[in-house]
């Protein structure tokens, strides 16, 4: 698991909206396989389809709690 994660959740709303998004909302909020949350926060049409771009959460969405730590994150897929 990336450095920076924790991998508890730390309200039963994120835990809930994680494991049962009805489609087609399901990703808008995922873990990726390094273990890192991740939100879907805009999608585009291209010539190839629908892209999204995301980006990593810091803090839950529902409760405020302090998730993963971005910086240290982003220094650790730099490097």
């Amino acid at each position: 698991m990336a450095e920076g994660v924790n991998p508890d959740f730390c309200c039963h709303t994120l835990r809930d909206v994680i494991a049962d998004l009805p489609e087609p909302a399901s990703p808008s909020i995922y873990l990726t396989e390094e273990g890192v949350l991740m939100m879907v926060v805009g999608i585009v049409e291209t010539e190839d389809g629908l892209a999204y771009m995301d980006q990593a959460v810091a803090y839950c969405p529902f409760c405020g709690t302090h998730i993963q730590d971005v910086e240290a994150l982003a220094k650790e897929k730099i490097q």
